[in-house]
């Protein structure tokens, strides 16, 4: 017979889905079955595979080790070394529940092979306690970056935060505020919507995309489904330098969404190599794209009390820079962090 005790970072994990993360070998059915017949038990009482779990549960499974092994039981307390991190993330804010980071650009959000590196890794090595990963829950990124992206990235450190934060995020919840400086003169006056049908090319790794509307009235319908939804805002306009400087803010989250859109409009994004042409040779700069802030408008517990706050990530210096050199008027507002920002 084993037993687990449930970590507070695991809270609120259904029992079959604890069940699944500690026996990732067990098909469903074989946990459904344990569960009716009480070989599993939850607190030495009958359990029901969709109640979720409390911290100090303990969940004890009558298996033996031989068909523990079977199924690919994970030791609560694995030997896992603690690693120092590859690369150095600003911390923008942090407490039990979250960390939110800022970005450099050039850092992947996941890895693209076995090989690479991420920051998906750096979370792991930067939060894993000297006594090891205990449990079967790891922190997790609750959104992602392009590569070449800067900016703000939310890490969920428990079971429900990282429920919490995504969902804000997937259901329009939180409001996500980027900043770009792109090739062109832009004639806009008025913030605009931008709606595309969006398609990606998987082997390309490139987005296609088609006009739906661009123009000054709200998008009311949320069925975007396979669209790309955003709203721009003209901050600046530099004709002698043919640049024009953009507050976005990304209604959808799809996949090189701002980077398609805007060029797609005659906008392309400094620095893209991808969907700028005139990047394309030019392999030692970043795309002048910053996820510059973040703000939970409606969270759900244990979040409650990070509603309605606003972090701010700093532009990197080389935006910094052309943005002090372009358009000099913006640089109080945008390159200073003032007191009301965590």
């Amino acid at each position: 017979m084993l037993e687990c005790i449930v970590t507070n970072k695991e809270e609120g994990r259904r029992t079959d889905r604890f069940l699944m993360k500690m026996l990732p070998k067990a098909p469903g059915s074989l946990i459904y079955k344990a569960l009716r017949t009480k070989q599993i038990k939850v607190n030495n009482l009958r359990a029901e595979a969709g109640t979720k779990l409390m911290a100090n549960d303990t969940v004890q499974i009558y298996f033996s080790e031989e068909r523990l092994a079977e199924l690919g039981y994970r030791s609560a307390s694995p030997v896992i070394p603690k690693a120092q991190p590859k690369i150095q993330v600003p911390v923008l804010y942090e407490d039990e529940q979250v960390l939110i980071l800022n970005k450099p650009a050039g850092v992947l959000s996941q890895k693209d092979t076995p090989e690479s590196y991420s920051l998906s890794e750096y979370l792991l090595e930067y939060l894993q306690p000297e006594e090891g990963w205990r449990g079967t829950f790891r922190p997790g990124l609750c959104n992602r970056l392009d590569r070449g992206t800067s900016g703000i990235v939310v890490a969920g450190k428990t079971l429900g935060a990282l429920q919490s934060l995504t969902a804000s995020i997937r259901e329009h919840e939180s409001e996500k505020t980027y900043l770009a400086i792109c090739q062109g003169v832009c004639p806009w006056k008025k913030e605009m919507w931008l709606r595309h049908e969006w398609h990606k090319d998987a082997r390309q790794n490139r987005v296609t995309l088609r006009r739906i509307y661009v123009g000054p009235q709200t998008v009311q319908d949320t069925h975007f489904e396979e669209q790309a939804v955003c709203r721009v805002k003209v901050l600046g306009v530099s004709k002698q330098n043919h640049m024009t400087f953009f507050e976005l803010h990304l209604i959808t989250g799809k996949s090189h969404q701002l980077r398609a859109q805007l060029a797609s409009e005659g906008f392309p994004i400094i620095g893209d190599h991808k969907y700028c042409k005139a990047m394309q040779k030019e392999k030692n700069t970043h795309q002048l794209l910053h996820a510059w802030r973040f703000q939970p408008k409606q969270l759900q517990e244990p979040l409650k009390y990070l509603e309605n706050r606003t972090f701010q990530a700093p532009l990197p210096e080389d935006f910094a820079v052309i943005l002090k050199k372009t358009f000099p008027a913006m640089v109080s507002i945008y390159c200073e962090q003032g007191e009301d920002y965590v």
